[in-house]
């Protein structure tokens, strides 16, 4: 085993940095919206960046899966273009801040995982795979995900990333524990194998890649599973970070908010590591990565079969030794000094890609000509930063409606001592836009004195043709559990959409040859609070049709009207006037038909009530209302909401505009009285108002001195302890509660729930968690006559039909004998778990612990969770002492 060990710091200045992929492709939501930067440590970061051509893709199943320290260590110290493919957005997860959930939360997972990739400096890719939840083997994940399609992606991602090392995180075996972890080993395994081979996936060649053998293949050792041939040292200490790369590392994992993925930055040495597994070149001795692969620049160009092979390999030379000058010369305090070594080192980029553009056509050629247009593009950006130019563009709105104009503004900055040029200046917009000139002060002004700022305005018109900014992977309905991909290599396997609009500038540093600088419009704004931000820019429809609330359980038994909220938003910079109809279901009736829609103003919300009521002939089951919106002759029949939170970029969510409501029989106890423990969110207090209960929500002062003999029933809500101080600090006021004759109910927890002691008698969860994934297993009775299952709703067998993902997760293992099970169910081929819901009498109240996914079910009006929830509300201490 040989460790790899962080270089000095001048060795760090010349070892090349992971590269992203904006420097050659379109500018796409590769990370987050950031400020441009400059100076000593974003130059020295560059020039990493700059010699040699590294490159490692890191497989496996879920956000959050990744080693980010590999990740941070490769990318931030020892210059591999590194990447991490996910099969996965991570939909079928839990969210601990948030109440998205399937698509939703792929949607905030995808966002974390960009701003991890910000932090630790590798490059993100996904396959099309949708998280269906958790599975227990490869064999019921492929019966989601088609073996064959999800190579397919692998093998894309390969192709179009080109890595010479593979860096496995799952085996491939049981020893992975989740099914859809064993399926990413697999599926890494199988992709190292064919991605080479122009057989495989032929019609991908057509979309411009072409066949890529990797050299190696590591499993890594991040769950402690065998011994490493290669260690990295994560926990040096970077000169130009100021921290090592498993504190980065750390920073980075700490972006998984969602999935309570909180990590403290500790100092001191760490390692990482894997084991080689394959390898298609001579090793020798496994002293590294890519230890036997040939990443030199000399031995690139030497592969692309040029006319003049010693002339091309002298400006390589000529250019390895300008770059390491330039880090010779990088200084803290005068990074500029760089910049003639930096400008020398472009020449000589411009005469290699010079040779190699007339040699003949092969893999060689198409390799050399990608590494060193990319580092054409790195030259170009070290330049900049060592000449404290920044290049920024700033769009005065982040909505834009079609058919409307918006001004963006281009300014470079010149904090250098140098002087700088302008030629053109122009924006790079989607097909069928629009900008012409407007007003500023570089229109006039082509050179940018040191200390200068000039600024160039353009205005922009979005056309009444333009694309919504739909993320493209929700574009079309999904197929089972795979995402559907638009045929266009630009946006396949990427995190989301390419930017709308990319300024493109052409600069010259102290009368240099000019750069082609790009940058990424975003918008800037000021919040009173916190201060400056950026947002993405994102079309969005002249109108936003959202309903609240979304979904609905009516009773049989109740025929009064209930309320529908149609909130109308104008995205748009120009009032608008109109109508707003609902649509009913057959059998049901709404109160008015329709209503005005009278001047919206720009950026207002206007909200109009309607009243909704079963008819006599209103059938059970799922039935959708659907508003619409008429503005000058246009329906608008579509929500958009933007899920935002701090850590992520904003990202919009389309939605049809429904009211899906599920009509059943079910009944509650009359005049029961809850309170609501909320845990990070679910659908527990909209139920219950949907079935007439009148519920309210328990706030710290509530659980720590309120009154809760007021209530029949407190509900905790999912993760309740994990994330309430409050509650865990007055779980005796709870249970005093409970012996004083209340009912208290508690939803799933994690294992600080046993660990805590917060149950009224001993309850064990195993390690890991019982659960049942497949949410079709059969249910047994066990206490067939337990007033859980029978009163005031009857429960049979109907009522676990039709659940979604899964029947339950964190099951009790164990527990006292004063608990009684009431149900058992099994995933195929396992024992029989009893630890979904048991009851137990305390005192003169009643206790419940359900691992049941109820939170899962109501947003799908599965009408059994909802005859369930009455029941577990209804009970009471007595309901147990009578005879069945």
């Amino acid at each position: 085993m040989r460790t790899v060990r962080a270089a000095s710091h001048r060795q760090l200045l010349r070892i090349p940095l992971a590269l992203h992929f904006a420097l050659t492709l379109p500018a796409a939501a590769l990370a987050q919206v950031e400020a441009p930067a400059a100076g000593v440590v974003e130059t020295g970061l560059l020039l990493r960046q700059l010699d040699g051509s590294k490159r490692v893709l890191m497989i496996a199943a879920h956000p959050d899966d990744e080693d980010t320290s590999v990740l941070a260590t490769l990318a931030r110290g020892y210059g591999a273009r590194t990447a991490y493919l996910s099969l996965t957005r991570g939909d079928g997860g839990q969210n601990l801040i948030g109440g998205e959930l399937g698509e939703g939360l792929g949607l905030v997972r995808t966002g974390e995982l960009m701003a991890a990739r910000g932090i630790d400096g590798a490059v993100q890719f996904f396959a099309r795979a949708f998280d269906f939840g958790y599975s227990k083997t490869a064999d019921e994940t492929f019966r989601h995900w088609p073996e064959e399609e999800l190579l397919r992606d692998v093998t894309w991602v390969i192709r179009t990333f080109r890595p010479h090392v593979i860096l496995s995180v799952f085996t491939g075996t049981p020893l992975d524990g989740h099914g859809q972890h064993q399926a990413a080993g697999i599926i890494a395994r199988r992709a190292f194998d064919v991605a080479g081979d122009p057989e495989v996936f032929p019609d991908q060649l057509s979309l411009g890649v072409e066949p890529w053998t990797v050299g190696k293949l590591y499993q890594l050792n991040r769950f402690g599973r065998g011994t490493s041939s290669v260690d990295l040292e994560t926990g040096a200490l970077d000169p130009l970070l100021g921290r090592s790369y498993f504190q980065v590392a750390m920073q980075s994992r700490s972006q998984h908010r969602s999935q309570d993925m909180g990590s403290a930055q500790s100092p001191g040495p760490r390692e990482s590591g894997g084991s080689l597994e394959t390898s298609r070149v001579p090793v020798g001795s496994d002293d590294g990565f890519f230890a036997g692969v040939d990443t030199t620049l000399v031995g690139i160009a030497g592969r692309a079969g040029a006319g003049d092979p010693a002339a091309l390999a002298s400006h390589v030379t000529g250019y390895r030794e300008a770059v390491t000058r330039a880090s010779d010369q990088l200084h803290p305090m005068t990074p500029d000094n760089a910049v003639s070594a930096l400008e020398e080192a472009a020449g000589e980029i411009r005469s290699v890609l010079a040779l190699l553009e007339s040699a003949p056509g092969g893999p060689g050629r198409t390799e050399a000509l990608g590494v060193f247009r990319e580092r054409e593009a790195g030259v170009a950006r070290a330049l900049l930063a060592a000449s404290g130019i920044m290049v920024d563009a700033r769009v005065a709105r982040p909505r834009l409606t079609p058919g409307e104009d918006v001004e963006v503004a281009v300014t470079v900055w010149n904090g250098g001592t140098r002087s700088a040029d302008a030629g053109s200046v122009s924006l790079r917009l989607p097909e069928g836009w629009t900008s012409a000139p407007w007003t500023g002060s570089g229109a006039a002004n082509r050179r940018i004195a040191p200390g200068s700022l000039v600024e160039w305005h353009f205005l922009v018109r979005v056309p009444e043709t333009a694309r919504l900014s739909r993320p493209y992977f929700l574009e079309e309905p999904r197929e089972g559990a795979l995402y559907r991909w638009p045929l266009d290599p630009v946006r396949m396997g990427r995190p989301g959409n390419p930017a709308l609009i990319v300024a493109a500038v052409e600069l010259s540093v102290d009368g240099g040859e000019p750069l082609d600088v790009r940058r990424a419009a975003s918008h800037v704004g000021v919040d009173q609070a916190d201060g400056e931000y950026r947002l993405p820019v994102a079309v969005v429809p002249r109108f936003s049709v959202a309903v609240a609330p979304r979904s609905m359980a009516w009773p049989e038994s109740e025929s009064s009207g209930r309320t529908l909220t149609v909130r109308v938003t104008n995205f748009s910079q120009s009032p608008g006037s109109g109508e707003v109809r609902i649509v009913p279901p057959a059998g049901w009736r709404v109160e008015p038909a329709s209503a005005p829609l009278a001047d919206a103003g720009a950026g207002e919300e206007v909200s109009l009530g309607f009243r909704i009521r079963p008819g006599p002939d209103a059938p059970p089951g799922r039935r959708a209302f659907r508003a619409v919106v008429e503005v000058d002759g246009i329906e608008y029949d579509e929500s958009v909401t933007f899920i935002d939170y701090s850590h992520i970029d904003p990202v919009p969510r389309f939605g049809p505009a429904e009211l899906v409501v599920s009509r059943f029989p079910a009944r509650v106890r009359a005049d029961t009285r809850v309170g609501y423990v909320m845990g990070p969110g679910d659908a527990g207090p909209e139920a219950l108002t949907d079935l007439g209960v009148a519920v309210e929500l328990l706030g710290p002062d509530e659980i720590s001195a309120g009154d809760l003999d007021r209530f029949d029933t407190i509900v905790l809500g999912i993760r309740a302890y994990e994330t309430r101080s409050d509650l865990r600090a007055s779980n005796d006021r709870l249970l005093d509660f409970t012996r004083r004759g209340g009912t208290v109910i508690t939803q799933y927890n994690q294992y600080q729930y046993p660990a805590g002691g917060f149950a009224p008698f001993p309850v064990e969860i195993a390690r890991p968690h019982d659960r049942v994934t497949d949410e079709n297993a059969d249910v047994v009775f066990l206490e067939p006559g337990h007033p859980l299952l029978t009163t005031p709703n009857a429960l049979g067998p109907a009522d676990f039909e039709g659940w979604v993902q899964e029947r339950g997760l964190y099951f009790l293992n164990s527990w006292d004998p004063r608990y009684t099970p009431l149900l058992e169910m099994a995933d195929p081929g396992e024992a029989p778990k009893r630890g979904s819901l048991l009851a137990a009498r305390v005192g003169d109240g009643v206790f419940v612990y359900t691992g049941l996914a109820l939170f899962r079910q109501f947003p799908a009006g599965v009408p059994g969770a909802f005859r369930l929830l009455a029941n577990l509300v209804s009970l009471r201490g007595p309901n147990l002492d009578a005879p069945r």
